[in-house]
């Protein structure tokens, strides 16, 4: 998905016109069709190229002139060998000049001259042998792989361009013009629609998959097969050592674990003639040029995450996808070279939300804008941020997460990240500044302006009721309205629950101040509100919160608070401690009026608990005291009684044994 520079040499026809007679001036007047054959050889070792061209002297003369054509050149490519051409079974003397573009050269063919009403048929017959892998020219050929120019010169709809290769092998072109055609082992790729006022011109790529060298790789827990061209160990081990060395970083980076979805990453030509790499997930494969660039690795590989599938609009996720791979990159201690801002004002440019896949033509120059344009945006917007609040914005956009929720929360307000919902998350999570400035020069166009107006003073208000909740959460149809741009509706929330915000805070101070923790029921009222009569409610619950927390806290610190003995019997006789606990789980329960009189009543037992302890503990003693007085006093007075005959002792008993 990442544009890659690609050069494509134009189709230029170069014919001599002769003119006889002084003062004589050329006219229109030569009809040019062709029939271009390029047939792949199944050895793999060239491209076979034949061109039949008939010309047509349509040019009358004027009395006193004529005219008359003696050559005419072709566009082959620089690479070209055993180029010759042929008129009625002679062969034509054929000159090779060079041209504006260093993988074109035009082979000229000189014939007898050509007068009016004339035709000529002349074969153009060359090979293409294809240049080593990585040289500067784009034409390759190999075993399993070739790119080449396929053109065809003539007047509009006089033109036809073959292409034959056998049926195992995939095609691609610069131009959608080409129709398969054929079964069995070779396949006829043709095209009759010219491309410009010359002909056809388009670069196409061949490949069979299968045709590859293989390598399984293993990074953790994650195993990629590479493939490279027959031959290429160099990008195989280039590929092989960035991957393991840099899978790890951009797991970190995006701050979420491989997800799957990508088998094999294959080397292959049609990026150089597409002009851009990409990742298949059908296909669950990745495809590269053959050029050793390090950033492009990342880039798709990193498309693994960030993918339509997440990520809504093709600038952000090709921009972040970018932005990333650059800083793997520099993670890795690899080199890169980021894109240079494109102009503005250039002649392709255009609002980046307008920037889609190409669905049948390829759009070099919008591309050409496009991808700068995408990676410059992204890069303002993140480019300053440290690695941790980086990822952070990066993994909440991947998830689909809110920004107006809690960092890692997919609950509420999740969906796929679109321009909108990522410049919240820049911004709100981040704490970037002038996110809006970099939205309306890059990515949006005017019709967006008065949208991000009415945002900043949203953003304003909503700031303002967070700060005043303290660390609870605005009611989620604040957060809704605020995440979907529904501003208006923001406003009317905002003007609803302004003092309510005031008073959430005041409850989390009243705890606070009391040592209790917050009221969780209370808490999940004021955040879950989304409808009108909730917001109503809030202003007559939040005040009787703020009370009755207050009650729960000073009849929980009274119990709470070391005491006399007495009191602490008394208290436990009471089961004040129970009641106490009552009233805070009623009271994080929200069950406020039940809080309040349970509060009540620890306090007013409170109250009792000293003369209780004291009852149960003296009144015993006294009763015991009393019950001692009374056996001493008893005890006394017998002591002091004249005795009577019961209390005269019995004369002992005296037993005599009998005698012998």
């Amino acid at each position: 998905m990442r544009g890659a520079a690609v050069a494509v040499g134009a189709a230029l026809l170069v014919g001599s016109t002769f003119l006889v007679g002084p003062g004589a001036a050329a006219q229109e007047g030569l009809f040019e069709g062709s029939h271009s054959r390029f047939e792949y050889s199944a050895s793999g070792g060239e491209v076979d190229a034949t061109v039949t061209l008939t010309l047509r002297n349509d040019t009358p003369g004027d009395g006193a002139y004529f005219y008359y054509w003696d050559e005419y050149a072709i566009p082959v490519p620089s690479s070209a060998e055993d180029v010759r051409a042929v008129s009625g079974g002679a062969d034509l003397r054929v000159t090779l000049e060079p041209s504006d573009d260093p993988n074109t050269t035009f082979a000229t063919a000189a014939f007898s001259p050509l007068n009016y009403g004339r035709t000529r048929t002349v074969e153009w017959t060359y090979t293409i042998p294809g240049e080593p892998i990585r040289s500067p020219g784009y034409t390759r050929v190999g075993r399993g792989y070739a790119t080449f120019p396929a053109q065809g010169v003539g007047d509009p709809g006089e033109v036809e361009v073959e292409v034959v290769l056998p049926e195992s092998m995939s095609f691609d072109a610069t131009a959608d013009i080409f129709e398969r055609r054929g079964t069995g082992k070779t396949v006829t790729y043709t095209a009759t629609d010219s491309t410009d006022e010359f002909g056809i011109w388009a670069i196409v790529s061949a490949r069979d998959p299968q045709e590859a060298d293989e390598r399984e790789i293993e990074v953790g827990d994650v195993t990629l097969t590479l493939r490279s061209f027959p031959g290429d160990d160099e990008w195989i081990d280039f590929v092989d050592e960035q991957v393991t060395a840099g899978l790890p970083v951009v797991e970190e980076m995006l701050g979420h674990s491989w997800p799957g979805g990508l088998e094999t990453i294959r080397e292959d030509v049609s990026p150089q003639v597409l002009g851009y790499a990409w990742f298949d997930p059908d296909e669950q494969e990745i495809v590269i040029p053959e050029d050793l660039d390090e950033a492009l690795l990342f880039h798709e590989l990193t498309h693994a995450w960030l993918n339509p599938e997440h990520i809504e609009g093709r600038w952000l996720y090709e921009g972040l996808t970018e932005v990333v791979a650059h800083r793997v990159v520099e993670r890795t201690g690899g080199t890169s070279e980021p894109r240079d801002a494109p102009q503005r004002s250039a002649k392709h440019a255009l609002p980046l939300v307008d920037w889609q896949e190409p669905e049948s033509e390829l759009t070099h120059e919008i591309d050409d804008y496009a991808y700068p344009a995408a990676f410059t945006a992204v890069s303002e917007l993140l480019g300053d941020l440290d690695d941790e609040t980086f990822t952070e914005v990066v993994a909440a956009a991947y998830a689909g997460e809110g920004a107006f929720e809690v960092p890692g929360s997919v609950e509420v307000n999740s969906t796929r990240t679109q321009w909108r919902r990522f410049l919240d998350l820049v911004e709100v999570r981040a704490g970037v500044t002038g996110g809006d400035e970099v939205m309306r020069t890059w990515v949006v166009d005017a019709d967006e302006h008065d949208r991000l107006d009415e945002r900043t003073d949203a953003l304003t208000a909503y700031t303002t009721l967070d700060e005043a909740d303290g660390d609870w959460q605005p009611p989620v149809g604040l957060r809704s309205a605020m995440t979907q741009w529904r501003y208006p509706r923001a406003d009317e929330i905002v003007t609803t629950i302004s003092s309510s915000a005031e008073q959430a805070g005041a409850v989390q101070d009243a705890a606070a101040e009391v040592g209790l923790p917050e009221p969780a029921a209370v808490r999940a009222l004021y955040e879950n509100a989304r409808e009108d009569d909730e917001y109503t409610a809030l202003a007559t619950v939040l005040p009787q919160a703020v009370e009755v927390v207050e009650q729960v806290g000073e009849a929980s610190s009274t119990v709470a608070a070391d005491g006399d003995p007495f009191t602490e019997l008394g208290e436990r006789l009471l089961d004040v401690d129970q009641t106490a606990a009552d009233a805070r789980t009623a009271l994080d329960e929200g069950e406020l009026d039940d809080a309040a009189a349970l509060a009540e009543t620890t306090t007013s037992r409170s109250g009792l608990a000293l003369w209780l302890g004291l009852g149960v503990v003296v009144l015993p003693l006294a009763l015991l005291g009393g019950l001692v007085v009374g056996v001493v006093r008893f005890r006394r007075r017998r002591r002091n009684a004249p005795p009577t005959d019961d209390d005269v002792p019995a004369p002992p008993v005296v037993e005599v044994a009998p005698q012998a």
